[in-house]
């Protein structure tokens, strides 16, 4: 993309520079043609002018222009005029320039003497062939002129994006992981020095900002960490001492919810950084348990929506993932396909490495379907906008394909490909 952007500009350089070479060198060819055409037409006007002037007064020698020695003249009068074609016979009087009678070319003034009219003309052909010959010359001198502005315009874009060729290489070369880095003081040689100034505070804003927000995962993580476990501990007494059902029940429940925070925290603090160390690399996780587990713990909300769950497994499939990571992804589209299909139907079914969730609930307007993955985007007066996104981030991660289907009042099917 960057080297087309480049590509584009030394296109656009080259473009300008040959389009202003070439007005300006038409506009100084054919300002020079004007020129001459109208010197010619005044010079010639002058001489024709003088010459019918001297006719008018003196018309007992006009004979002389006749004569074969002065070919260059060709006077006509009296009978004589029907020699001349029937359009230039009908010429009102004035002077008119570059008139073809037989194929050359004359300035021709037409005046009367007397009651008659006379007509006088100057034999311009070979003029006009320098014109045409200097008319020629300027094409090619102009077509010359655009081949060297182009060849000229060509080496100085080289010259000119030099030092934004070296700018784009640079910056192709930053890898996401690399803080710190500033690269002003490589390009202090050019204009573009300015630009990679701007980018060094972009830099460092991002910097900043890293830093915050892992200084805060990692002190959240800290602190969270500490109540959960005084309160597994907690849990580990009371079902020590209350063995009954009913209390064994609640208490694994507590345990789970702990167990589910504890991974909620790895998970964020997991995907709050660029490397992976932060995550266990040789954890696995069996799917299918994985869903069982959570139809089990949403028991209670599927009763109190109305919901009927049916699980179909048609193999296994175990991830080289920590569980924690699979159940945040599966618990939060479970409880979405919960929270908008009251009294209606959900069916989870896992086939090779796909595993697809359907519901018949109210389903998403097609508006709101490109946005649903977006942080802090939601349409519940309660949500964070927070799941779905912590979902996206995820499969990113580890490169899982997520899609969502969805037709309003119809219900949703999510396709999940590991």
């Amino acid at each position: 993309m960057n080297s087309q952007k480049n590509q584009t500009l030394r296109r656009r350089l080259i473009i300008s520079t040959a389009v202003i070479v070439t007005v300006a060198s038409t506009l100084f060819a054919g300002g020079l043609l004007l020129i001459k055409q109208q010197l010619e037409k005044a010079t010639f006007g002058n001489i024709v002018r003088k010459h019918i002037e001297i006719l008018v007064n003196d018309p007992e020698n006009a004979g002389v222009l006749n004569n074969p020695l002065l070919n260059e003249w060709h006077y006509y009068r009296g009978d004589d005029i029907r020699q001349l074609p029937d359009d230039i016979q009908t010429l009102p009087l004035g002077a008119y320039h570059s008139v073809v009678i037989n194929g050359r070319h004359y300035h021709l003034q037409v005046a009367m003497a007397g009651e008659e009219r006379i007509f006088l003309l100057y034999d311009i052909s070979e003029w006009e062939r320098q014109e045409h010959a200097l008319l020629m010359f300027l094409l090619i001198g102009v077509v010359m002129v655009l081949v060297m502005a182009l060849l000229i315009a060509s080496q100085a874009a080289t010259t000119i994006l030099e030092p934004v060729r070296r700018l784009t290489v640079r910056l192709s070369q930053l890898s996401p992981k690399q803080r710190g880095l500033r690269i002003q003081a490589e390009f202090n040689d050019s204009d573009i020095g300015q630009i990679a100034a701007a980018f060094d505070t972009y830099l460092e804003r991002i910097d900043q900002f890293v830093e915050r927000e892992r200084s805060f995962t990692a002190a959240a993580s800290h602190e969270l960490r500490t109540p959960l476990s005084v309160m597994m501990g907690a849990v580990d007494i009371i079902e020590a001492d209350y063995p009954n059902p009913a209390t064994q029940r609640a208490v694994l429940r507590i345990r789970r919810a702990c167990g589910d925070m504890l991974a909620f925290i790895e998970a964020a603090l997991f995907l709050s950084r660029e490397e992976d160390r932060s995550i266990n690399q040789t954890a696995s996780s069996d799917v299918a348990a994985i869903v069982r587990q959570l139809v089990d713990d949403l028991h209670g909300d599927l009763d109190a929506a109305g919901i009927q769950l049916d699980t179909r497994f048609d193999s296994a499939l175990t991830l080289p993932v920590p569980e924690s990571l699979v159940k945040i992804t599966l618990t939060n589209l479970l409880r979405n396909a919960i929270e908008h299909s009251a009294g209606g139907h959900i069916t989870v079914h896992l086939h090779g490495n796909r595993l697809l969730l359907c519901d018949t609930g109210k389903g998403i307007e097609p508006d709101v379907l490109p946005y649903i993955f977006d942080r802090s985007y939601t349409t519940k007066a309660e949500g964070t906008g927070l799941g779905l996104n912590m979902v996206k981030r995820i499969c990113e991660r580890y490169g899982w394909q997520i899609d969502i289907d969805s037709q309003p009042g119809e219900g949703t099917a999510v396709t999940l490909i590991f």
